[in-house]
């Protein structure tokens, strides 16, 4: 199928959404540090069975995957500072601005078009971003400019993973990437927990049960990702606007799951952005 890669992206994005909440909901059980570990180690276990050919891997690339790791891990970190503190949905639609880094990364480092279409769509999910930022009530009392640069961080970084990943795809197979970016990723962050000296337990597993699922979401998810990242069809651009579907599960999840408030505001913020990924991806 021609457009399979786009498909991909689409699954990515909706499996992407359901994990927001279950990270807000698993810090209500465990530390951000803990829950990043277990849910990482998990994801490496997951790999494992589909990753004979990662030790063939060139060392640079290798080096390449550990880059990759090292910012998401960064991103990750500034992405549960946020959401302590702010609620799912808004977090979920202030995470959309990571579109406007991915294009410009797409633009000026892999020399993709940027045309009028993509403008256009970057400019309505600015606007579905400022609309949901000037709606001030006690869901954002925990929006300091500290957690406002930890969102910022957050979309800057995994802008440029995604970035990465277009690259080395095109120089390794999916199993291949996945399996040395999880492996990293753990060891990063256990080397985090021994830094803090922080204590962790094996019974966060048995009581945190969001803790597996977020690592077969995110071990599905990836992999659908890289595989997209692979086609050579497939523009980091697009791929960015489309990934912005995420937000609708998010703002969906704040309001059935945790009860969150405006929902039909942020759902208007929600459906302007997603105009937007509408106009840059399909016309």
């Amino acid at each position: 199928m021609e457009h399979l890669w786009m498909l991909f992206i689409l699954i990515y994005a909706l499996l992407k959404g359901t994990r927001e909440g279950m990270k807000k909901a698993a810090l209500k059980r465990s530390s951000s540090t803990e829950i990043l570990f277990f849910y990482t180690l998990i994801g490496l276990v997951l790999t494992l069975p589909f990753s004979q050919n990662a030790f063939a891997l060139a060392p640079f690339f290798i080096f390449c995957a550990f880059l990759k790791a090292a910012v998401v891990c960064t991103a990750w970190l500034c992405a549960f500072a946020a959401l302590k503190q702010i609620s799912v949905s808004l977090y979920g639609i202030m995470d959309l601005s990571r579109m406007v880094f991915s294009t410009l990364l797409g633009v000026f480092a892999l020399g993709e078009s940027l045309t009028w279409p993509k403008i256009v769509g970057m400019a309505l999910v600015v606007t579905g971003l400022c609309l949901a930022n000037l709606k001030r009530n006690t869901e954002v009392k925990g929006m300091t400019a500290i957690v406002l640069l930890a969102a910022i961080l957050n979309c800057f970084f995994n802008a440029v993973s995604g970035t990465l990943d277009k690259v080395l795809m095109q120089h390794m197979e999916a199993s291949q990437l996945q399996f040395w970016f999880m492996l990293f990723m753990t060891a990063i962050y256990g080397a985090i927990l021994l830094i803090r000296r922080e204590k962790i337990s094996l019974k966060s597993l048995k009581t945190n049960y969001w803790i597996p699922l977020m690592s077969v979401s995110l071990v599905v998810g990836d992999r659908l990702l890289f595989l997209a990242n692979a086609d050579p069809a497939s523009e980091v651009t697009i791929m960015t606007v489309i990934k912005q579907s995420s937000v609708i599960v998010t703002v969906l999840t704040g309001w059935l799951v945790f009860k969150e408030k405006h929902i039909a505001y942020k759902l208007m913020c929600a459906g302007i952005v997603l105009s937007g990924v509408l106009v840059a991806a399909l016309l």
